[in-house]
């Protein structure tokens, strides 16, 4: 089971619960607990979305650092080799998301512009945001699980 499977599951189970006690505070007239459950489920929904892109971010960064490296590797010729030589062949050191991106998708690509928009939303919630388009949680969980798997040197 994924990562991914998991906290799918984990989401599931967390934003049932709290559509079960929305729904029934709605039934009941409840307007301020209605709101309450409302809120909750809004940031679980950026908790796990957060989450889950986080794992996708890694994946980015460390299979763009795999190809950098293996090109370094395995290009002879100087003039070719150059332009990988000056990249860092390391997750951990520093190079823009959307450049390591670009080395595993191709840019303005489907796959490409799909996770730039998702890096958009990321971005929203991780400094204080909220989502910056409507999104449907299980859309969203689907399409990182393809594009987790999409992502490789």
């Amino acid at each position: 089971m994924s990562i991914f499977d998991k906290l799918e599951s984990q989401y599931n189970e967390i934003n049932n619960e709290y559509a079960r006690m929305e729904f029934h505070a709605e039934s009941k007239g409840w307007n301020k607990k209605e709101a309450e459950y409302r809120c909750k489920r809004e940031l679980n929904d950026q908790a796990y979305f957060l989450f889950m892109f986080s794992r996708l971010e890694d994946r980015i960064r460390q299979q763009s650092a795999i190809l950098i490296t293996k090109k370094q590797n395995s290009i002879t010729s100087w003039k070719q080799r150059a332009a990988w030589d000056i990249l860092p062949n390391s997750a951990n050191d520093e190079m823009p998301f959307k450049k390591r991106l670009a080395l595993l998708t191709p840019k303005g690509g489907k796959d490409y512009n799909l996770i730039i928009e998702y890096y958009k939303e990321r971005n929203s919630i991780a400094h204080g945001g909220h989502f910056i388009s409507a999104i449907s949680m299980p859309t969203v969980i689907a399409e990182l699980k393809r594009l987790y798997d999409a992502v490789k040197a």
